[in-house]
């Protein structure tokens, strides 16, 4: 096992991000909080000792979470929000932040460009 030296954070979603989906022209799906939230993205951040210097460099990166999450579920970015801030990334997300990481996994880990 070894320490990895990054914070890892968490995404959740929150109700305003379900009803957005639910919203979404050409899906009958009925999403609910309790279903979409069973497998949440988690970013790789600089270590941080508190959560406030994590909260603060995700401050710095919210558009670009922000983004990814929303492409994850519909690629068509007409059907995004257009007036994404930092306060709707934090009305439509929760953030867990974890400043001990570990790798339990013998073997490199791949990176992949995206």
């Amino acid at each position: 096992m070894q320490s990895i030296n990054r914070t890892g954070v968490i995404v959740r979603p929150k109700q305003l991000f379900v009803d957005w989906l639910n919203s979404l022209p050409d899906d009958d799906t009925n999403y609910t909080l309790e279903r979409i939230s069973t497998d949440n993205l988690t970013f790789l951040i600089p270590e941080y000792v508190s959560p406030d210097g994590a909260v603060d460099y995700i401050r710095k990166k919210h558009s670009l979470i922000f983004e990814w999450v929303l492409w994850g579920w519909i690629t068509a970015e007409e059907y995004w929000p257009k007036k994404r801030n930092w306060k709707m990334f934090n009305d439509w997300f929760d953030l867990e932040v974890n400043s001990e990481v570990f790798d339990l996994v013998d073997g490199d880990i791949e990176k992949e460009d995206l």
